[in-house]
């Protein structure tokens, strides 16, 4: 069976015929459902209009009961005095209790009431609830002979304290509903007052059997039967007969959407029942006596005649549909034959090609679209092995340039795969030519490198890694086709090792020749403190200020030596930032301290503006205080009057410190460029040009040194009227996050 179904799939032709026989067999089906379910739909709504027919016949029928039975009542209740037979009027004989009187009054209303409306009991009733008068006919119906019952007491029934109150709605004092009367027996009754004067002086009840009165509404509407219904579906009386079956109660589902349907008496509610092994269709209208719904009424006609025609339309129609099917079928098989022998010669002949039988071409001799098909095929192929051929060349040329590139080259997908490794990335992960490359770019053993990256700050090379005992330079960028798509990302891995040698070795010069002359300038600063203070005797006035000027030279090469040392040690890696919680009271004071006095030299005011309840920071000393140095000098380089201002607030994340001054200030296109070494102010009296200015390392110091300790810093300035540099510090109680590490192949791996 398998072996089947694989020649079957394997085959265009079956594969054309086999769908085209299914659609075939599902269009001849659908087209034949669909004929047959439209004269099914056009018998069933036929029947529902002769049903729906029924049902208002029988509606109209029991309205026109009531209306005969209303008039009966009327009648009767108003009857006088009837000399001929000795009988006193209704009226009379029920207000003087004279109950024979009453019922030889009653006995030819009785009589004539079974002729004209079909009447079976005829009751009158006293003011106390007690009948005096109950005349009921044989069930059968036969003879005009009838039953007088012993009293009953009706008092309790729900219309008997109405009518002898007097008591009328928006219909009138008269009652009509349906009512047992002691006994199993179901009546249709209409319930009159009889009035002698103004006085209600009892009443009068004219009723019909239910089960007869179904039977007038079954044969009066031609119906095949006719149920009544409770209002909660539970029947009460019923035109089939024990012997053909029983007839269902509804259902709550048909129970709830007969209660929702707003138009019951219009659009009757349908429904199909087995009774007697026979299927009904029965349709639903509310038994509504003076307007008040007191039932169910549910006409049924039988389907037989449905069913029938269906049965008869099913047949002649199954012919039809499987003749056109084999005619189509056949037609199919020989359309599909002359498509499937050329669309096979190609196949053939693709498949030699493709095995490497690049000279193999299809001959066919068609006019219609498959020869265009196989003569574009033949030329498309030609097309191809020259392609091939070309595609070929530069593949092999692209791979020979790429494997004599120097730096080392990475190819990934979009995950992160490797699909393309050249040599100089071999030699750098120590593999051989035939040994595969990792898997995932992350596979490869690079870290980054943090001690004795070249520059600093915001200038630091985080593009530098190790590679085994290599440091490499890794850039990396997508790889975009032409339609914009994302196809990969390409890693170039650049051999820096030397650089890096010849940085960190220019990088420890520095720090030892730094450190080198810090010792004489330190002597000779010291030197000239001591002989301005006069203990090497006393010096003249022009003696003075070559002193003078000697410490104040000495003073600024130290400090330019220091800042030198500072960053010799942020290259290097050798400056370590140990974090702990302090006030900033003391940094704060100690790096003011010794520029107090060139401050007052320059006339300037110093405010340290710090509050009391300010929470201690999670900070580094001695760099805390190197900054604040930095940023203080800064300000007294570039205010030639004024003050400086140091201020800090206790903000929801951090704490902000502020540093004040009201120098030139800074142009907008500067204050970016600030925080860069070797950039300095452009003051024609201060800064560049003056006798204290430096070479732009300070500022730079100071960011590197805030972003350590976890803050930010950054100036806002008007030029003009001064600048205030503001950094932030984290809280005592903040954890302290190691830095993140920013390969630029991070998406890659």
């Amino acid at each position: 069976m398998q072996g089947v179904i694989r020649e079957l799939r394997s085959q265009l032709r079956y594969q054309i015929i086999g769908p085209f026989l299914l659609l075939t067999v599902i269009v001849a089906a659908a087209g034949a459902l669909a004929v047959f379910y439209q004269v099914a739909g056009s018998l069933q709504e036929r029947f529902n209009n002769q049903l729906a027919s029924v049902t208002r016949t029988a509606n109209d029928t029991l309205l026109s009961q009531e209306q005969d039975n209303l008039s009966f009542l009327r009648e009767v209740a108003f009857a006088q005095r009837n000399d001929s037979i000795s009988a006193p009027g209704v009226a009379e004989a029920l207000a003087n209790d004279d109950i024979d009187g009453l019922k030889k009054a009653l006995d030819p209303y009785f009589l004539t009431g079974i002729n004209r409306i079909g009447l079976d009991r005829l009751i009158a009733f006293n003011t106390h609830g007690q009948t005096v008068s109950d005349f009921e006919r044989a069930p059968d119906g036969s003879g005009s002979g009838y039953t007088s019952h012993s009293p009953l007491d009706i008092s309790q029934l729900w219309f008997t304290s109405r009518v002898l109150s007097g008591t009328s709605d928006s219909r009138g004092d008269k009652y009509a509903g349906l009512v047992l009367f002691g006994s199993d027996s179901l009546y249709l009754a209409t319930i009159a007052p009889v009035r002698n004067g103004e006085d209600v002086v009892g009443g009068l009840i004219a009723a019909i059997r239910v089960d007869k009165l179904l039977t007038i509404l079954r044969d009066g509407s031609q119906a095949a039967g006719i149920t009544l219904y409770d209002t909660s579906g539970r029947v009460l009386a019923s035109t089939f007969l024990s012997v053909e079956g029983t007839v269902p109660q509804m259902s709550l589902d048909l129970l709830n959407n007969f209660d929702t349907n707003p138009n019951a008496l219009s659009q009757s509610l349908f429904s199909v029942e087995e009774i007697g092994g026979r299927e009904y269709q029965f349709a639903y209208i509310p038994l509504k006596i003076r307007g008040v719904s007191v039932g169910i009424l549910a006409p049924a006609l039988s389907r037989d005649y449905v069913m029938a025609t269906g049965r008869d339309t099913l047949w002649p129609l199954g012919v039809v549909v499987f003749l056109l099917a084999g005619l189509l079928v056949g037609v199919g098989v020989m359309i599909a034959n002359r498509i499937t022998a050329p669309l096979g010669e190609l196949a053939r002949t693709a498949e030699a090609i493709t095995g490497g039988e690049l000279h193999r071409r299809a001959h066919i001799q068609s006019q219609n679209e498959i020869g265009t098909l196989a003569h574009s095929f033949n030329t498309m192929t030609g097309f191809l092995t020259n392609l091939y051929g070309q595609v070929s060349s530069e593949s092999s040329q692209r791979a020979a340039i790429v494997e004599s590139i120097a730096d080392g080259i990475v190819v990934c997908d979009t995950e992160g795969r490797i699909t393309l490794v050249n040599h100089a990335t071999r030699q750098f992960l120590d593999l051989h030519d035939d040994e595969p490359p990792p898997t995932w770019f992350s596979d490869i053993p690079i870290q980054e490198l943090t001690d004795g990256a070249l520059g600093f700050g915001s200038q630091r090379a985080h593009d530098l890694f190790t590679l085994h005992e290599r440091i490499v330079r890794v850039s990396a960028n997508r790889v975009v086709s032409n339609v914009g798509e994302i196809m990969g990302s390409v890693c170039v891995l650049q051999d820096m090792t030397a650089e890096v040698a010849v940085d960190r070795a220019k990088t420890n010069f520095i720090g030892t020749i730094s450190h080198e002359l810090r010792t004489p300038l330190t002597v000779i600063r010291g030197n000239s403190d001591l002989l301005m203070r006069g203990l090497a005797g006393p010096l003249d006035d022009d003696q003075k200020v070559f002193v003078e000027s000697i410490r104040q030279h000495a003073g600024n090469m130290t400090s330019l030596i220091s800042n030198v040392i500072v960053i010799a040690g942020l290259d290097s890696g050798s400056l370590s930032t140990d974090l702990e919680p302090l006030s900033l009271t003391r940094p704060v004071d100690e790096a003011a301290w010794p520029l107090q006095s060139m401050i007052k030299a320059k006339n300037l005011s110093l405010k340290i503006d710090l509050p009391d309840d300010l929470p201690e920071v999670l900070a580094d000393f001695d760099q805390l205080r190197m900054i604040m140095h930095q940023l203080l000098d800064n300000a007294r380089r570039y205010t030639s009057q004024g003050g400086i201002v140091v201020r800090a607030q206790a903000l929801p994340e951090h704490v902000q410190v502020e540093v004040e001054d009201t120098g030139r200030g800074i142009s907008p296109d500067m204050q970016e460029q600030v925080f860069q070494r070797f950039i300095r102010g452009d003051g024609v009296s201060e800064g560049i040009n003056s006798s204290e200015r430096g070479i732009g390392l300070g500022l730079a110091i100071c960011k590197q040194l805030v972003e350590r300790q976890g803050g930010t810093i950054w100036v806002t300035s008007t030029p003009g009227q001064g600048s205030t540099f503001c950094f932030t510090l984290r809280y005592a109680h903040a954890k302290p996050s190691p830095e993140e590490s920013k390969a630029p192949m991070a998406a890659a791996a």
